[in-house]
């Protein structure tokens, strides 16, 4: 699977950003994305391995609603073993990781969320429609979720987003959702919203280190 790893420019640093494009994407399309959200952590982008009429995914579908549920396992678990494979390799701790996806990014990274224990310290999930009913049995006690969706988006509804907050509360997440004015596109709006949702998040990170 294709990726770009960015060493942050700050030494020694811990917080990691695991990145997830959407339909028709690639690796580099959420940089701008994950500096806003914090400009000193590592980055490790992936670029899905599925080709769709010329589109790249991480996984197929059925219909433009309909998971194919067999490549969703698949993909997710070609993806959960890179992950741990390059966790090791790059010397990052997927516990004080964050995953930053859009669109089908963020419905693999649900679905990777609900059915994996990766360990990862939390999520932004942007414009996810998620439509898969499997679930795991992991839970994700002080995991923090921040899904973001715009109100005029027809592709993935604010409702969509509703019903995967419950989804991941259920597992013991702690979710908050923040809806925009917009459509299916990524508003700066939501990137401030990011910023302010991860700074906590660093600050834990950064505090837990201190510890040590």
């Amino acid at each position: 699977m294709k990726h770009l790893y960015i060493k942050s420019r700050k030494e020694a640093a811990e917080e990691t950003l695991i990145l997830f494009h959407g339909t028709g994407g690639r690796e580099t399309d959420l940089l701008d994305v994950a500096t806003t959200v914090n400009n000193e952590a590592n980055i490790l982008s992936f670029r899905g391995d599925v080709d769709e009429n010329g589109q790249t995914r991480f996984f197929k579908r059925l219909s433009l609603k309909t998971y194919d549920e067999q490549s969703l396992k698949e993909e997710a678990d070609k993806i959960y073993d890179e992950l741990k494979k390059l966790s090791a390799e790059y010397n990052f701790d997927l516990a004080k990781a964050v995953i930053i996806g859009y669109s089908n990014g963020a419905n693999i990274a649900a679905y990777l969320m609900l059915n994996y224990e990766l360990g990862v310290k939390g999520a932004m999930l942007m414009h996810s429609a998620y439509r898969s009913e499997t679930i795991g049995k992991g839970m994700l006690f002080d995991t923090e979720v921040l899904l973001t969706a715009g109100a005029q988006d027809t592709t993935a509804t604010a409702g969509e987003s509703y019903t995967l907050k419950k989804m991941l509360e259920n597992k013991g997440a702690n979710v908050s959702v923040k809806l925009t004015d917009g459509g299916h596109e990524i508003s700066p709006m939501e990137l401030m919203e990011g910023h302010v949702w991860y700074m906590p998040i660093k600050k834990s990170i950064r505090d837990e280190d201190k510890l040590l």
